[in-house]
């Protein structure tokens, strides 16, 4: 069912944002790509960054993926020097995953180099086109809570 009169209906804006926002992803993880940093790394790279060490089975339940993926994921982060394997002082038998300096210093990097991007993007857009992003802002930060925070959480986000 339409909104009023040449107003999207809500289904057809949320077929045009997720379409958007898609597009949008798939631009600014593209650089990333080219330092051999794959969507996947750069997820498990982000979690750690936010959670801390992680054992290799939290890792993976955090990022939706079985325990061989997260190994194989471990395996090539630990060989890029982004990640290191130290023991867990809880628990001799079980290991953490943490980000190395590396590791650090390359996701700071590559948020610097890509919101500096994303600027150069929205500086050249007109003046309306920025007045109206800034305007859409908060209901953007709004709509990506209520899916970060709902039980369907993060495994919902970005499929498709």
């Amino acid at each position: 069912m339409s909104g009023p009169v040449g107003e999207p209906s809500v289904g057809e804006l949320a077929g045009g944002l997720r379409t958007v926002v898609n597009r949008l992803a798939y631009a600014l993880r593209t650089p990333v790509a080219a330092d051999g940093i794959t969507p996947t790394r750069l997820a498990g790279l982000m979690t750690l960054m936010k959670h801390g060490p992680l054992r290799p089975g939290d890792l993976a339940a955090r990022l939706s993926i079985s325990a061989a993926s997260a190994s194989r994921l471990i395996d090539v982060l630990i060989e890029g020097e982004w990640v290191g394997r130290e023991p867990d002082p809880d628990d001799r038998r079980a290991c953490l995953i943490s980000l190395s300096p590396h590791g650090v210093a390359t996701l700071e990097r590559l948020r610097r180099e890509g919101t500096g991007e994303l600027a150069a993007g929205i500086e050249a857009l007109p003046a309306d086109q920025r007045e109206s992003l800034a305007a859409a802002l908060p209901a953007l930060v709004a709509l990506a809570d209520h899916f970060l925070d709902s039980t369907a959480g993060p495994a919902r986000v970005g499929r498709g």
